[in-house]
């Protein structure tokens, strides 16, 4: 599918910032594509307070293309710095 539609990847949600077993990180494994899983922010409510862990996106690549899946999660991380200490967690230390 990523060859036919010219893709580098799949990007989407993975995990759940509820503490709940549930999570779409399953392509990978049962695929074995490479996929690399980088920080999004928190799931806050509508007032803006913390209402769990940490929120995280996924990049799934084409088979043997792992140098482009890294490069496009660091570049995510480099434009979005949402990488932070999670309310819910203080620093380790």
């Amino acid at each position: 599918m990523l060859q036919d539609q010219d893709l580098d990847a799949l990007v989407y949600p993975s995990g759940t910032p509820y503490g709940t077993q549930s999570t779409n990180m399953r392509l990978s494994p049962n695929t074995g594509m490479p996929a690399i899983t980088v920080p999004m922010g928190q799931a806050t409510a509508a007032d803006g307070t913390v209402t769990g862990g940490g929120v995280n996106l996924e990049f799934l690549g084409r088979s043997f293309d792992e140098g482009t899946v890294i490069g496009l999660g660091y570049a995510f991380e480099q434009a979005t710095h949402a990488r932070t200490t999670p309310a819910l967690y203080g620093p380790v230390g």
